[in-house]
């Protein structure tokens, strides 16, 4: 076998093998839709394989937010837990941290904490979500935006 043939095979088995373990990496990647109860927020939460999640606060008024953080457990702490940092669109002053009960299932805990320096964190409000389906973003929603309620 001459050296291009080897090389072609090369190829298409390097290629068949990253296929094969992106596949598997996008098999472990969940999104998730919950309703912060009592608001009208909307959040997607995606985790990826690598314990790491995305975050979008949809908002029934628009002014949305986005944030990244880590699948984790706090020693001491039950149970395991989402810790999103996120910023809302329109405020440029705080940062925000969420924290939603892990594994997501209706009935689970979030918190959100602000932060205008990066450092120290306020306690701003807490409740407990509901899992939707992805039509719930696009479904007329009453209720109070969060980031009205934690900029009080």
């Amino acid at each position: 076998m001459n050296m291009r043939k080897i090389g072609i095979a090369a190829a298409f088995g390097a290629a068949a093998l990253m296929s094969a373990a992106t596949s598997a990496m996008a098999a472990k990647t969940k999104t998730t839709y919950i309703q912060l109860d009592g608001y009208c927020d909307v959040v997607t939460l995606t985790v990826f394989s690598w314990h790491q999640a995305g975050e979008y606060d949809n908002s029934c008024d628009g002014v949305n937010g986005v944030g990244s953080g880590m699948e984790g457990k706090v020693v001491g702490v039950s149970p395991k837990d989402l810790t999103i940092g996120e910023t809302y669109f329109g405020d440029a002053d705080s940062t925000y941290l969420f924290n939603f009960q892990y594994p997501l299932r209706t009935g689970g805990w979030w918190s959100v904490f602000q932060s205008s320096d990066g450092v120290n964190f306020t306690a701003k409000n807490s409740g407990t979500y509901t899992i939707v389906g992805p039509e719930a973003i696009r479904l007329p929603r009453t209720g109070q935006p969060l980031h009205l309620a934690v900029k009080k």
